[in-house]
């Protein structure tokens, strides 16, 4: 079966050079802006991150779509054949990673570090109460991502509280007794801007949001004002609505507001290898490929 790899924004060969240690035999074809309809005709499997425009209404043999990523939205695109199976990547170290990420900055933030940051430039010794940290964290989606922050906040003292679509009560409620909340959700039309200023309200006063989900989750308008106006203390977002970020863009240069460039974990590039020849092989012998995704859910 003939792939097509949509790589971008990270280099094709990171992938074409796994899934050939592991599978030389499966023809693999870097996507080319120029590619015409009778190259592309020939296509049985994508992997990649995301559909070029109008690039999946090209493949009339597709069979099936693999998501380099946890995340499928930016795949799920109109012109994608509705019988196509589309799956994901599930990496438990891929969610290890995302947890110490969050962990790290939950603790950043209840344990005042960028103020000692600051004093330090000021070559200021000024020593703050403290005690250990029992703050309410709200984590949005308990999947394996979720799933895995949830069980690493627990353990280093965090008072947990997990809620998804189908279980963890009134969202409203699970806000406003929430100190810190983590976003860990798929992106679906329903969470699009689901944390916005009636969200940011309902939190206490100087809470925090951590984002390790998807950028558009986010009104990073309402993030900025409920910041600068003191309700909320600040947030971490590794995900942001247009990534790469302009320079001009205004999150950079808001105090509170961390920024990082999609860097909390990353799935290696020999899982992705293994599970997409998993999947390869379970479509050549007539079955479902495993981690498949409802459409119509989007996760």
């Amino acid at each position: 079966m003939k792939t097509l790899l949509l790589a971008d924004p990270m280099p094709a060969g990171w992938f074409n050079t796994a899934v050939r240690s592991l599978a030389p035999d499966v023809p693999l074809t870097d996507y080319r802006r120029d590619m015409t309809d009778a190259e592309l005709a020939d296509i049985d499997v994508v992997l990649g991150w995301r559909f070029p425009p109008g690039v999946a209404g090209r493949l009339p043999r597709l069979k099936w779509v693999c998501s380099v990523a946890a995340g499928v939205e930016k795949l799920l695109v109109p012109d994608l054949a509705p019988q196509v199976p589309v799956t994901r990547i599930v990496d438990a170290e891929q969610a290890d990673g995302i947890a110490q990420f969050v962990a790290t900055m939950a603790l950043r933030h209840v344990r005042q570090l960028p103020l000692y940051e600051a004093q330090q430039l000021r070559r200021e010794w000024t020593r703050m109460p403290v005690a250990a940290v029992r703050s309410r964290v709200a984590v949005l989606g308990m999947g394996t991502m979720g799933g895995a922050v949830a069980r690493l906040l627990a353990a280093v003292g965090f008072d947990l509280r997990g809620w998804s679509r189908s279980s963890g009560g009134p969202l409203d409620a699970v806000l406003a007794a929430s100190n810190i909340v983590v976003c860990a959700l798929p992106l679906t039309p329903q969470t699009d801007g689901l944390l916005d200023a009636r969200a940011f309200a309902l939190m206490p006063r100087g809470g925090y949001v951590i984002n390790i989900a998807r950028g558009a989750h986010v009104v990073e308008t309402d993030l900025i004002d409920a910041v600068r106006s003191g309700h909320l203390a600040g947030a971490a977002l590794d995900v942001q609505r247009h990534e790469p970020m302009a320079a001009d863009d205004p999150l950079w240069a808001v105090p509170g507001i961390t920024i990082t460039p999609h860097i909390a974990a990353q799935s290696s590039a020999a899982t992705i290898a293994t599970q997409f020849v998993e999947g390869l092989r379970c479509l050549q012998r007539g079955e479902s490929p495993p981690n498949l995704v409802d459409r119509v859910r989007g996760y």
